[in-house]
């Protein structure tokens, strides 16, 4: 009785599976040229995909003008980057002599074989200082050297003590000069005013005491070596490209008892792995982190520095927090304050990957993208061909998609794969199974009671 009963149930939902197939609300055309020649595809999701599709992309068909599925390969958009390296150019110090009561110059030749220098690098372990130097450079191998400015003026400086804001390396204009003489001159004391208005800034400080600072920028500097170094560029292997995407909205509040800016922010369920603040703050350094909502509250999915520097020669702004990529539609950034005013954000911006399907199309054939569906699940398909094509560096055409097109909607009918799969369907099967066998076992017992003796 009871393996009639569960056969009955197994050949119902192998019925109703077979007989119900995945609706998609939206369908767009692929646009490209197609001369009858075989190619190799791309096609590039963009928003409103992203805003409707499924976790995971499992909800995406490519299917020809029969209703035919294509098999397709989704991968993250990829670029080749240049970027400048920084080599060691080896050089070797040939004489020190001090001048005045702190200044020092240096005499540095490079190595016979070594690269022409595009800068140097002045290491220390000091902190607190800020320094001018000035740049010779020759070719003369004489001991009288007829020596050309190179640089004037190029500051060396650390403010740790008010900021973790410093610089020891010094870029060289072009040239070709093997020996150089560095005059490293004593601590610039004019700008002690503008450094005390600018740390005012930073911490809030009513009173800054100028005592203090004066003997910090009188402590002679130490220097543990000086290292020039060349560039050199290099282009990269092909990396994950960025994209900037638009926010749907967000809102800047301020949590006086937390001493906090929060930013929730709206999005259409892009693949960010990011977010780009713009401030108009011009000197700051703040904590913050990227919230995400979670079952019990927020989680946190992300943490970064925020800092600005902005002082006579020094533009520096590092206003990014990045974290694992996701797909939402709400976030939240929470910037630590402390006693500090609050950041004035104008902007917000967010970034992350971009996803395209590469497939290769039949000649006569016209292909549609289908997409987002509730009962779709993650197709298998047969990539080796594409991945085969990628691997020998085969072209990759780009194709376009067409204006969105909504489907009718799928009338409200019973949904009876859906009754089988529900916990009230389970428990009224479990129930009957339960009489089943209790009607049994009573019946096994009669029978046993009423056997002769």
């Amino acid at each position: 009785m009871i393996a009639k009963i569960l056969l009955i149930i197994g050949l119902l939902c192998s019925q109703a599976n077979a007989e119900k197939a995945p609706a998609y609300r939206f369908t767009r055309p692929i646009i490209h040229q197609n001369d009858g020649g075989q190619t190799l595809l791309a096609v590039a999701l963009d928003n409103p995909i992203y805003a409707v599709v499924a976790d995971g992309f499992s909800d995406l068909r490519l299917v020809n003008q029969e209703g035919v599925e294509t098999p397709f390969l989704l991968q993250q958009i990829t670029s080749r980057k240049t970027v400048i390296q920084r080599l060691p150019s080896a050089s070797v110090t040939q004489a020190l002599q001090t001048s005045g009561s702190d200044g020092i110059t240096v005499m540095v030749d490079l190595d016979k074989g070594a690269a022409n220098a595009d800068g140097l690098s002045v290491i220390t372990a000091q902190h607190d200082f800020e320094y001018s130097l000035q740049i010779y450079g020759t070719n003369d191998d004489g001991a009288s050297k007829n020596w050309q400015l190179l640089l004037d003026n190029a500051l060396i400086y650390d403010y740790a003590r008010y900021m973790d804001v410093n610089n020891h390396d010094i870029d060289f204009p072009s040239n070709n000069y093997r020996h150089f003489k560095i005059v490293i001159a004593q601590p610039i004391q004019v700008r002690i005013g503008k450094l005390l208005e600018l740390t005012r800034t930073i911490r809030g400080d009513k009173n800054p005491q100028l005592s203090e600072k004066l003997e910090l920028l009188n402590e002679p500097l130490h220097i543990d070596r000086i290292e020039f170094w060349h560039n050199q560029s290099e282009t990269l292997p092909e990396t994950e490209q960025q994209f900037d995407y638009p926010l749907t909205a967000f809102n800047v509040t301020q949590d006086a008892e937390h001493k906090t800016s929060v930013i929730d922010i709206d999005s259409r369920n892009q693949p960010l792995t990011g977010f780009t603040l713009k401030t108009t703050t011009p000197n700051f350094r703040r904590n913050a982190e990227v919230q995400i909502p979670a079952q019990h509250g927020m989680q946190t999915i992300g943490h970064a520095n925020l800092e600005a520097l902005h002082f006579q020669d020094i533009n520096r702004d590092k206003t990014d927090i990045n974290f694992p990529e996701q797909r939402r539609q709400h976030y939240r950034i929470v910037i630590q304050n402390q006693d500090n005013p609050p950041l004035e954000i104008s902007n917000v911006t967010g970034n992350g990957h971009g996803y395209q399907l590469l497939f290769l199309p039949q000649p006569g054939k016209t292909y549609q993208l289908r997409y987002s569906s509730a009962q779709a699940k993650l197709p298998h398909y047969d990539t080796a061909p594409i991945l085969e094509l990628l691997k020998r560096g085969y072209p990759i055409t780009s194709a376009e998609l067409g204006p969105e097109n909504a489907e009718a909607p799928v009338k409200q009918t019973f949904d009876f794969v859906n009754l089988l799969n529900s916990k009230l369907f389970l428990g009224l099967v479990i129930g009957l199974m339960v009489l089943v066998l209790g009607w049994s076992l009573y019946r096994v017992s009669k029978r046993v009671t009423e056997l002769p003796k």
